[in-house]
């Protein structure tokens, strides 16, 4: 026995211990690759996952089994997702009166406050029209938010 197996012996491990596994979740990957997995559910076998719900489009759905395949102990993706039916071409429609959303000083930063169920992905998407853009909005905003994933209605996010 060597001065290393005393050790590991003293600290209780030993070579048949397995090291603890450190994993991510799926929708953490996604989120990580900027895909908003809200909308998506996991379902989980043996080496296999199941992926349900709906997408917005195919790109989508291969952005997703793309990630997805690069997890650790996943040999096989069960496809259950739907994509949305092609939205017809929108014209942009002028926010109510009501809306949170304050209009833009000219050059001047716009602002917007947050409504109960806000996401920063829902918000980018209503500002850009595009959810995976949110981090713009969180990088103006560090001075007021520390986590992308914690907004809170009332709170007035400067949209850049």
């Amino acid at each position: 026995m060597g001065i290393f197996d005393s050790i590991k012996n003293a600290l209780g491990k030993s070579d048949s211990e397995p090291e603890a596994d450190v994993t991510v979740a799926p929708s953490q990957m996604l989120r990580n690759a900027g895909i908003d997995p809200s909308s998506l559910k996991f379902e989980f076998g043996a080496n296999s996952i199941t992926v349900s719900g709906e997408i917005s489009d195919e790109s989508d759905r291969q952005k997703i089994l793309d990630v997805l395949s690069e997890a650790p102990g996943i040999s096989t993706i069960q496809d259950d997702m739907s994509a949305a039916a092609p939205a017809a071409v929108e014209t942009p429609v002028e926010p109510d009166t009501e809306e949170p959303e304050a209009a833009p000083a000219e050059g001047g930063p716009r602002t917007y406050t947050v409504q109960s169920g806000d996401t920063l992905w829902k918000i980018a998407e209503q500002m850009y029209g595009n959810g995976s853009q949110y981090m713009k909005i969180f990088e103006a905003n560090t001075g007021t938010l520390e986590n992308p994933d914690q907004i809170f209605p009332g709170q007035e996010l400067k949209i850049p």
